[in-house]
């Protein structure tokens, strides 16, 4: 049995914020393309077309934005899990594990 007495924080805040950002991303993905496939729809195909081009780039950004923006507290969590966890396994004893 080996045990686990601590993790590394830097790896743990990077794992955080990249979790945090892939995930808000992915999901901003889909409601972005669900919001252009129903959202920009009238009967002037000029106007179909001028809300195509606005609402895809701004919209796209906006996404991209956010998922950088959501990193920042996946980062914080990712941080504040690690310190947690070097804590308690340091009181404990660490996390045993059978490795074969």
């Amino acid at each position: 049995m080996k045990a686990i007495k601590s993790v590394s924080v830097g790896s743990f805040v990077l794992y955080g914020a990249v979790l945090a950002a892939f995930w808000t991303f992915v999901f901003g993905l889909i409601y972005w393309i669900l919001g252009w496939i129903f959202g920009a729809q009238s009967w002037w195909i000029d106007m179909n077309l001028g809300n195509w081009s606005v609402y895809t780039l701004t919209t796209f950004g906006l996404v991209f934005l956010r998922a950088m923006i959501a990193a920042i507290p996946g980062a914080i969590a990712g941080w504040v899990i690690a310190l947690v966890y070097n804590a308690v396994a340091g009181m404990m004893g660490g996390v045993k594990i059978n490795l074969e």
